[in-house]
């Protein structure tokens, strides 16, 4: 199980792994360089010291859930060795930035080759910040949003509306401090008094 770190380790093994694949399809010549993005980046594009620049590939986690196919077994778990444990799933959206939409069409197509062809991140693949133990690995999968929810979403980030591939990443397992043993409980009934009396 990961620490609170994990959230961070997985958005930086999508950017490693991301970065690593477009070297190996072009080795040679103009490439995307892949980030990891927050809210405020998207109103920086492609200006002095912006973590976008043409071209690049931005992995935006715009929202967090947690994971209620685990969580019951989780808190099993929890119940049995007294460590507290979140399930969590990490919603992306991944876009190109390029001056040319043609381009940027085509970053999207490797980007979406590259999570569909490494669909689980575990061992090497997971940054090693995340305190990650040798049987944690996360499944990277498409997601879906309606129209309706992106237009809100793009409105609320007052950035301009951009074609997204959407993804999760899960099950990304938050791992608690053990809580604190206390001595053990016996249990002692109650007497009637002496019943000869």
């Amino acid at each position: 199980m990961a620490g609170y770190q994990a959230l961070a380790a997985v958005g930086r093994s999508i950017v490693t792994l991301l970065n690593r694949r477009f070297a190996d399809a072009i080795p040679v010549g103009r490439r995307p360089t892949a980030v990891l993005i927050g809210t405020v980046d998207l109103d920086r594009v492609n200006t002095p010291g912006s973590v976008i620049s043409y071209p690049s590939v931005a992995v935006f986690c715009y929202r967090l859930s947690v994971d209620r196919e685990t969580r019951p077994g989780w808190s099993a778990v929890a119940s049995r060795d007294g460590v507290p444990r979140l399930p969590l799933r990490m919603h992306l959206l991944v876009t190109a930035f390029d001056e040319f939409v043609e381009n940027e069409l085509e970053w999207l197509g490797l980007a979406a080759r590259t999570l569909e062809e490494t669909s689980i991140l575990a061992g090497t693949l997971l940054d090693p910040l995340g305190g990650w133990t040798p049987a944690d690995s996360i499944q990277l999968s498409t997601d879906d949003m309606a129209l309706e929810s992106m237009s809100e979403a793009f409105q609320a980030l007052t950035a301009d509306f951009r074609l997204y591939l959407l993804y999760q990443a899960k099950v990304v397992v938050i791992e608690g401090e053990r809580g604190p043993t206390g001595p053990a409980v016996a249990t002692v009934g109650a007497g009637r008094g002496d019943a000869s009396g």
